[in-house]
């Protein structure tokens, strides 16, 4: 009977996979900047700056959703480095017809 408490079925579907108390970006984001600063010897300013980023992306995540980084590209990249083809190239800016 012990084999049937090892099926849990998720409350919610929907939730991003999460890597200790933070989702996997943030994580990334956090961790990254802080083992590169503890390979170079500079663990603290490593530290500073994986936080910094993180307040960051949590701020951006909050106000927009995680899609405000692609529509950021979409407007200030040339139209060939997303591929989009349904969607007009950014630089048109009136439409005649």
């Amino acid at each position: 009977m012990s084999d049937a408490r090892s099926d849990v079925i998720p409350r919610r579907l929907d939730d991003p996979e999460r890597w200790l108390f933070w989702t996997v970006d943030e994580a990334a984001v956090l961790m990254g900047p802080a083992l590169l600063g503890l390979a170079a010897n500079q663990f603290p300013t490593g530290l500073v700056a994986g936080l910094a980023g993180w307040l960051v992306l949590r701020r951006v995540k909050r106000g927009g959703g995680a899609n405000i980084a692609r529509y950021a590209l979409y407007w200030f990249l040339p139209d060939f480095v997303l591929r989009l083809k349904a969607t007009p190239p950014s630089h048109l800016r009136r439409f005649t017809g």
